[in-house]
């Protein structure tokens, strides 16, 4: 799907980052594209709003100041009901060791700041459609034979 182009459907898109200049920026980019974008500055603020209600997509920075992003990753990825949402990591460090363990833990995948818009919107829609179409497999598989 082209960058310019907006989803089917609003999805929930949760940012958790520290700096307000990310937050800002994913907002704006994510936003005029239909997305319904939340934000939380902490990873304790974070697990508290995914308690609350899983959204879609997780844009998660690894440096947050007080749980690691990583750890937020661990976190959702040891429960089952997490198995669906996409998790992106949103980070500066450019280091592979970062991208090798963000990936064991079980991140859909890995953006380097700077962020360019066109990238993380295209990233964010593709995600998101894969996420559409495993669904669409896993209905189909659950209901052969009905």
């Amino acid at each position: 799907m082209a960058s310019g182009l907006k989803p089917r459907r609003s999805h929930q898109v949760l940012v958790v980052d520290d700096d307000p200049f990310i937050q800002q920026l994913a907002q704006a980019i994510l936003s005029p594209r239909g997305h319904n974008v939340v934000v939380a500055g902490t990873g304790a603020e974070a697990l508290a709003r995914l308690a609350q209600a899983p959204p879609d997509l997780v844009l998660l920075d690894l440096g947050l100041p007080d749980v690691p992003g990583l750890e937020v990753l661990r976190h959702l990825r040891a429960a089952r009901s997490w198995d669906r949402v996409r998790i992106l990591m949103l980070t500066a460090s450019h280091e592979i060791g970062d991208i090798v363990h963000a990936k064991q833990a079980g991140a859909s995948g890995y953006v380097c700041k700077p962020i360019q818009p066109d990238t993380l919107a295209d990233m964010v829609c593709d995600l998101l459609e894969q996420d559409s179409l495993l669904w669409l497999d896993d209905y189909t598989r659950a209901h052969k034979g009905s």
